[in-house]
């Protein structure tokens, strides 16, 4: 079972999602805009996927942007508690199925998490 970390508002979520519907994957969404991860929650994902903090970073959201972070040296702990704070600085969708993941919108990864997931 994939789940979907989806933002509804968000082009590239919304397609992810067609594709998933189109490609009949087991897949359960988390609108973590509504429902916020938590650090904890992140490090696990991390941790069960091999991801690092910059990859699941949104260098292109407007927080990243109007913090500056690109000038500021955190943590990754500091970065994952403004995640939690700001779900913007996430970059999505997040597609997760045991260890793999997919991170943005990637037409032949997404597919090829699906081809895994339903081989399992």
């Amino acid at each position: 079972m994939i789940t979907a970390y989806l933002y509804r508002s968000c082009t590239s979520c919304r397609k992810a999602e067609v594709l998933l519907k189109e490609l009949d994957a087991e897949f359960e969404i988390r609108e973590f805009f509504k429902q916020k991860f938590t650090v904890k929650e992140l490090k696990a994902l991390l941790k069960q996927t091999g991801l690092s903090v910059s990859d699941i970073l949104s260098t292109r959201s407007t927080p990243y942007k109007e913090q500056n972070l690109a000038e500021k040296d955190l943590s990754d702990n500091e970065i994952l508690e403004m995640m939690t704070e700001e779900p913007r600085l996430l970059k999505r969708p997040l597609l997760v199925s045991g260890m793999d993941a997919v991170v943005g919108y990637n037409e032949d990864a997404i597919r090829a998490l699906v081809a895994k997931d339903n081989a399992v």
